[in-house]
């Protein structure tokens, strides 16, 4: 009797232990803190994310020593893989990640490049049951065109649909907004975080350019 209730107290104490996926950080890279986009505290995420019982963890990591080198990882407790996903700039500029949010089971990570048009990335990531995969479900990106105009895109990849809008701002205060709606099939439900790489990106960027 006394051997089962030292078994079930060592059941109990490991329990929590087992529920928790920890990412892996190279040497080199550390956690990072304090976005460097808005000042805002940056925090490491412990999520359902996959369709165990375990909980997964992301959280954005920056080299030491490199000026601009940012990565998101992302431990999977059902697979038992991390994931790491660089985050590029198109122009070799700085970039400046943003806190990483969660909604409706869907990670969203983002940055900002330097530069006058203040371009900014925004990518929505879910975890894929039948393929086992993450998969790459929105992409968003705003830039400021002119000095009077600003850019928004939203390109939905479950259902293909994107949205372009330019807001111009006039000199008495006032904006006007012209939206456009088109489709792109080409990489609906074809994105996922194993090809996520800069040419990717720049293939997402693209999407919808007619209306820019």
């Amino acid at each position: 009797m006394m051997f089962k209730k030292l078994g079930a107290t060592l059941l109990f104490l490991t329990f929590p232990a087992l529920l928790i996926a920890q990412v892996k950080i190279r040497k080199g890279y550390a956690e990072l803190t304090e976005s460097p986009a808005s000042g805002k505290k940056m925090e490491k995420i412990s999520l359902f994310f996959d369709d165990d019982l375990r909980k997964d963890e992301a959280v954005i990591v920056k080299h030491q020593s490199s000026l601009s080198n940012y990565k998101l990882l992302i431990y999977l407790s059902s697979l038992n893989k991390q994931f790491e996903i660089d985050l590029p700039s198109t122009n070799d500029f700085q970039i400046y990640p943003i806190p990483l949010t969660l909604k409706n089971k869907a990670l969203q990570f983002g940055y900002f490049e330097d530069g006058t048009s203040a371009f900014g990335r925004f990518i929505k990531l879910r975890y894929d049951t039948p393929s086992k995969k993450i998969k790459v479900i929105g992409y968003d990106s705003g830039y400021r065109a002119l000095p009077t105009e600003h850019i928004d895109k939203s390109y939905n990849l479950l259902t293909g649909i994107y949205v372009v809008k330019r807001t111009y701002y006039k000199a008495d205060g006032q904006t006007k907004t012209q939206s456009f709606t088109g489709k792109n099939d080409h990489f609906k439900n074809m994105v996922f975080i194993d090809n996520l790489d800069l040419e990717m990106f720049n293939n997402l960027d693209d999407v919808g350019s007619k209306y820019e």
